[in-house]
């Protein structure tokens, strides 16, 4: 599986929002085709700037226990800080939900389902949080845990939130993430790679 967010020509006319697509290759990645997509479909009344937005970017897929893909839509954009949407397909990818808002902020949403069934989500900006469920479909999520919280006055001066989730037992992954309050020897700051653990409960 691939997951891109093109501007797609259809029908002769270049589509002006961008949508999430996702490909499919059988052979071990020679050849690629176009399985499905989700086109934008952004929500005024979570959103007021809904329609300003470029569409649905950065798409991150997880096959969840149940058998069904959860999919995280990013619409932060120029227009600001937008929500990140969320979509499932019951179908292996073919169609998807209309998408609706999993949380108010978050670029480049990662997913991860460990061995208990628990699935993570991490995403940020500002600031970098984690949310889990033990929703074999994901439809109940906990509240966001921070990882690294943000600054008050809203600006994103402490991670870029582009974090990386790493199984390691069925209970437990690694989020490695970047931190740009890191400790310094001269008594100022810096930007650093951290990585914690995260223990997971059922």
């Amino acid at each position: 599986w691939a997951t891109v967010y093109p501007r797609r020509i259809v029908d002769a006319t270049a589509r002006a929002k961008v949508s999430a697509v996702f490909l499919r290759s059988t052979d071990h990645g020679h050849h690629w085709d176009f399985w499905s997509e989700i086109p934008y479909a952004g929500d005024p009344a979570v959103d007021p700037k809904a329609d300003e937005r470029g569409g649905f970017t950065e798409p991150a897929i997880q096959f969840m226990p149940d058998g069904s893909v959860f999919c995280l839509l990013r619409t932060t954009d120029g227009a600001g800080v937008g929500p990140l949407y969320q979509a499932r397909s019951t179908d292996q990818g073919r169609t998807w939900s209309r998408p609706k808002v999993f949380d108010s902020l978050g670029v480049w949403p990662r997913l991860l389902t460990l061995g208990n069934g628990v699935t993570l989500a991490a995403y940020g900006r500002p600031g970098l949080f984690v949310r889990a469920t033990s929703s074999p479909d994901g439809s109940r999520w906990d509240p966001r845990v921070p990882v690294v919280a943000p600054k008050v006055d809203g600006q994103e001066k402490t991670t870029c939130a582009y974090a990386a989730l790493l199984p390691l037992n069925a209970e437990a992954a690694l989020i490695a993430y970047s931190d740009f309050q890191t400790p310094a020897a001269d008594g100022g700051f810096r930007k650093g790679i951290r990585v914690r653990r995260i223990e997971t409960t059922v």
